[in-house]
Order: C-alpha cells, then sequence, then structure tokens
C-alpha cells in the first residue's frame, strides 16, 4: 500500500507561490504533496510542471499537483480544503502586487510612501482574498495552519478581530534579520552565519531600513549576537542601518520574490517540522507586526529580546503600523485608514474612503485596482494589475 502524502496547499501559482512550489519541492527535509490551487488552470499546471521538473532534476522524492479555484467562492473552497485535508495551508494570492508600485516615477512613489500612509492604503487589496480563504478554512472544519502572505502585519490582525485568523505570516520584518547579519558580518570582519539578530519589526521598519537606511525615527527592540554572546553594545545601529541599502542591496521589483520565497520556506518547514525554531514572522497570534518566535510541537510563542515586554512589542508594532497608514482595526474587522494614508488616496488617486470592512474589501480592491492602472496610464506607464 502507498502511504499517503502530507498535503501543503499553496492558493496563487503567480510570482511567490510559484516560487515557493519550486524550493519546497526541492527542500531536503520536505517529502510530501505540493497542491498548487489557482483560478488559471494552464498557470497553475505550468508552475507545477516546473516545481515538479526541479525537483527530479535533484532526485526529490516529492509530488506536485494542481486543483482549479476561485478564491471568490468561499464554498467552493471550503469543499476542497475539507477534501484534501491539507497538514498546512499557504496564502500566496493578492489583488495589490507590492512591487508594481515600484514601476512607477520617483515623486509618485515617494508620495505613496509618506510616514501615515504606505502599504496600509492598499489593505483592502490584500485582505479580499485571504477573508474568503479564511471563512472557508473554517467552514471546512480542517484543523491545519495556515500562513498568509499578504501583507500579514495589517491583515492578519484584522482577520482575527473577525474570529478568523491566520496563524502567521511571512516576509516583511523578517527580510530584514538577513541583510542586517549581512551588515553586522562585515562590521565584525566573521562569516555572517556567526551573527545572530533578534527584531521585534515591522514592514515599516523593515521597507524603510532596506530601501532608505532609516526607520524615519521609529524605533524598535533589536538585539545582535555573535557565536551566541550579546555584542548589542558593540553595534552603532544607526550606521549599521545605513549600511544595508549598500552592503545588503538585491535586486529589485519582481526578482526580489526569491528573499520572500526564502522567509516563507523557513516557516513552512518550522510548521511542518516543529522541532523547536527560532524564526521572524508578521502577523503571528492575531497580533499586528512582526516578532521573532518560538515555533515547536506546543505550538507558536513570541520569543522577545531580553527586557522587552509584550505590551512594549506590541506598540512598537502599532506605531509603524499607524506609520504605514492604518490608524485602528475596529471589532468585526474594519481597516480604518489614518487621516494622511486617506487624504494620499484622494490627492494621488482621486479616491475618497478611509474605511476597510473586510466584506467589502473585493469590491474596494477593483476601485483601488482601476485607480493605481489610471495613475500609471497618467505616467506613461502600464501596470499589469489583477
Amino acid at each position: 500500500m502507498i502511504k499517503a502524502r502530507r498535503k501543503v496547499i499553496i492558493f496563487g501559482a503567480g510570482e511567490l507561490g510559484g516560487i515557493v512550489a519550486e524550493l519546497l519541492a526541492r527542500h531536503p527535509q520536505f517529502r510530501g504533496e505540493i497542491v498548487l490551487a489557482d483560478i488559471n488552470a494552464d498557470l497553475a499546471q505550468r508552475r507545477a510542471n516546473s516545481a515538479q521538473q526541479g525537483a527530479l532534476q535533484w532526485d526529490c522524492d516529492s509530488l506536485v499537483t494542481t486543483r482549479a479555484c476561485d478564491l471568490r467562492n468561499v464554498d467552493q473552497t471550503a469543499a476542497l480544503l475539507a477534501e484534501l485535508q491539507p497538514a498546512l495551508v499557504f496564502n500566496a494570492t493578492t489583488l495589490a502586487t507590492w512591487w508594481l508600485r515600484d514601476l512607477l516615477p520617483q515623486a509618485v512613489k515617494q508620495r505613496l510612501h509618506v510616514v501615515g500612509a504606505g502599504s496600509g492604503v492598499w489593505s483592502a487589496s490584500h485582505a479580499a482574498l485571504a477573508f474568503n480563504l479564511m471563512q472557508a478554512v473554517r467552514a471546512s472544519g480542517i484543523k491545519a495552519p495556515v500562513i498568509n502572505s499578504s501583507y500579514p502585519d495589517g491583515v492578519n490582525p484584522a482577520l482575527a478581530a473577525a474570529g478568523l485568523a491566520p496563524d502567521l505570516g511571512i516576509g516583511n520584518g523578517d527580510l530584514l534579520v538577513p541583510a542586517l547579519r549581512q551588515v553586522l558580518a562585515r562590521q565584525f570582519e566573521v562569516a555572517p552565519h556567526r551573527i545572530g539578530v533578534v527584531a521585534v519589526a515591522h514592514h515599516f521598519h523593515a521597507y524603510n531600513i532596506l530601501m532608505h537606511g532609516a526607520a524615519h525615527g521609529l524605533g524598535f527592540p533589536i538585539r545582535a549576537s555573535l557565536d551566541g554572546s550579546d555584542v548589542s553594545g558593540q553595534v552603532d545601529w544607526t550606521q549599521t542601518f545605513a549600511a544595508v541599502p549598500d552592503v545588503a542591496r538585491i535586486p529589485g521589483a519582481a526578482a526580489a520574490t526569491w528573499i520572500v520565497a526564502a522567509s516563507a520556506i523557513r516557516t513552512l518547514m518550522a510548521l511542518l517540522d516543529p522541532v523547536g525554531r527560532l524564526i521572524h514572522a508578521p502577523g503571528p497570534l492575531g497580533l499586528v507586526g512582526g516578532y521573532p518566535l518560538q515555533v515547536g510541537e506546543a505550538g507558536i510563542a513570541l520569543a522577545l529580546p531580553p527586557g522587552v515586554s509584550r505590551e512594549q512589542a506590541i506598540e512598537a508594532n502599532w506605531t509603524a503600523q499607524r506609520a504605514e497608514g492604518i490608524q485602528a482595526i475596529e471589532p468585526g474587522g474594519t481597516i480604518v485608514l489614518t487621516d494622511v494614508a486617506a487624504g494620499t488616496l484622494k490627492e494621488v488617486f482621486g479616491y475618497d474612503c478611509a474605511r476597510y470592512p473586510l466584506a467589502d474589501c473585493l469590491a474596494i480592491a477593483k476601485e483601488l485596482t482601476a485607480a493605481l492602472r489610471s495613475l500609471g496610464e497618467r505616467h506613461g506607464v502600464a501596470l499589469q494589475t489583477h
């Protein structure tokens, strides 16, 4: 009798979902089945075949299959989840591809990333399909952990307020950690793997340090170690952050997805093989922002740096969340924009909206997409939006 394989279902066969499938299929500790689910059956099959053939090139015993699925149909998605009984669910869908905005002229991009606006403006487009997926997860009755990659810093706590929290997210603050390890390794003149970094870091901190070398004065708890010994007192963090855009620079736009996918694989494997790992992830346990976490058989727990309380960590993340455009999350999950974010929407896009109820996010996402496409056209940029 053939032993049943553990299934990991990836919703979304686009840039991120496809790369995650490629990397997971070749991971030395993964020997399960990857189900790539997408509304575009041909895209899913091509991505799955690429991942399967790549795994075979490496003699990896992974299986990659596909299923057609439209996340706009909650009942269909719930039925698929109930049928497959996956060991893990990974959401790689969004209606606001993050790197498209990087294709706009620099002057326009700067207006979209002022303190008080930023990625929170697009949270409705990130939340729309994640909201449907989490409704389907609840209706299906499955108990598998769910990882949401779609702006988890802000979307996961909104979903949590509606009783639909994913377990955690990927990327964002986690992307800052290896960049800092690389910079600190150069400063201490050691190999990067000898450096450890533990940080309570929101997407706002990560984006601004990676892109600009500073977080607009918003501090956050962070510690550094060398061979396990704390060396935080020897680090000039202002100087270290300033070096990141040069020393740790990476390809831009879609090419940066490989780093995001690497973060996803680390998180997926921590949940699939819970031997006890320290990771960084955004949106865990329904919380705003990003945190260091201990993931083991007992589940997911905060692993904050010494001397940092849960309250301090949450406050640092909420301060950053407001700087990125989300003022509050109401009971039921409605996302409330800051005045700056709402003003940016109105002034730059001509779109007047300050509240994103979860049930309205799909309709709002369509309007945001149309506004973004129109903005691109006014500047001579044809954006391939959803």
